[in-house]
């Protein structure tokens, strides 16, 4: 009795404590943890959100790129335009306006290459020479005095173009180089503000309004023209180089003009050596250079009255011959 009585109170102690855990788990399981799902109605569904409308104030308006001339914007990417569709005549030099006139391009194109034989047999080797075996600093006191003795030609030749500004730079250069320089070997004229510019009387006649002519390659002197050909005679009656050493030999009155010639060959090596190698038609190249070069010259166009940079790339022999004394 007893053991029925024990065994009767420990049913009811485990019905008693079984009931509320059962019942706190099925609450458990039942209950949905996180964000109910809710639907939509179908109505609600399609609508769409509405665009951000910004005020007008907050408004960027990106405008397209000015228009510049000889620029064009591809791609919002600004480009040289071509520059013939608004190229104004007026505004090119004469000499550039139309092709260089080259009526003996068959003649010219024959002794062009015996120039290029005898630049590459004599001239070019001769000049690497000079350079390997002369320094640098001696190498430009002697271009510095070929300039200085070549003062007489400028001076002559921007008094006749009627320049007064450059015929007083031209003798103020002459005066300290030939006293301060030494007889030109140091240029001190252009640390005091005095650049050097170069004249001759081919350039006379072309500020004279005369025009080039036909271009000629003469044999060992190179490009020219007519007008050129004519201004070398001037400056060589009006050199004072041809009159003291008229009466000296042969050899005498060759070494201003040998000196020039080498000292001009290796001042352009590297130049027409890369002219050589990235010229399709070096014929034509050195032709056009040559007629921007002199019209560069002519019309002064850098600062200082010094030659346009950018087209000195010619043949040795295109050097001016200002110190020829024949």
């Amino acid at each position: 009795m007893r053991r029925m009585m024990a065994c009767v109170g420990m049913v009811a102690l485990f019905a008693l404590t079984a009931g509320p855990a059962s019942a706190e788990r099925q609450s458990d399981k039942s209950g949905f943890k996180g964000t109910p799902l809710t639907v939509k109605p179908a109505d609600e569904r399609k609508k769409k959100p509405h665009a951000y409308k910004p005020k007008p104030e907050e408004r960027v308006i990106i405008e397209p790129a000015a228009a510049v001339p000889g620029v064009d914007v591809v791609d919002g990417v600004q480009v040289p335009g071509d520059l013939n569709e608004t190229t104004d005549d007026s505004q090119v030099p004469g000499d550039l306006v139309a092709e260089q006139p080259d009526p003996l391009e068959g003649v010219n194109r024959v002794v062009f290459g015996f120039n290029q034989v005898v630049d590459r047999l004599v001239l070019e080797p001769s000049a690497r020479i000079y350079r390997a075996v002369i320094p640098p600093p001696v190498r430009r006191g002697v271009s510095n005095v070929l300039t200085n003795l070549a003062s007489p030609i400028t001076l002559a030749n921007d008094i006749l173009q009627g320049n007064p500004e450059a015929a007083a730079n031209t003798m103020k250069r002459f005066m300290v180089n030939s006293t301060l320089g030494l007889g030109g070997i140091f240029d001190h004229a252009t640390g005091l503000g005095e650049p050097l510019h170069r004249e001759d009387f081919g350039q006379t006649l072309g500020t004279w309004g005369m025009g080039p002519g036909p271009y000629i390659v003469l044999p060992v002197i190179g490009p020219s023209n007519p007008r050129d050909i004519g201004g070398v005679v001037v400056d060589t009656a009006v050199n004072p180089m041809t009159w003291v050493l008229y009466d000296a030999p042969l050899w005498e009155r060759s070494i201003p003009i040998g000196t020039e010639i080498i000292s001009g060959r290796e001042a352009l090596l590297d130049d027409y050596d890369n002219l050589r190698k990235n010229s399709p038609d070096l014929y034509a190249t050195v032709r056009d250079l040559y007629a921007q070069k002199r019209q560069s010259e002519i019309n002064n166009e850098t600062a200082g009255y010094d030659t346009a940079s950018g087209v000195s790339s010619l043949p040795p022999t295109t050097v001016p011959q200002t110190l020829n004394p024949y």
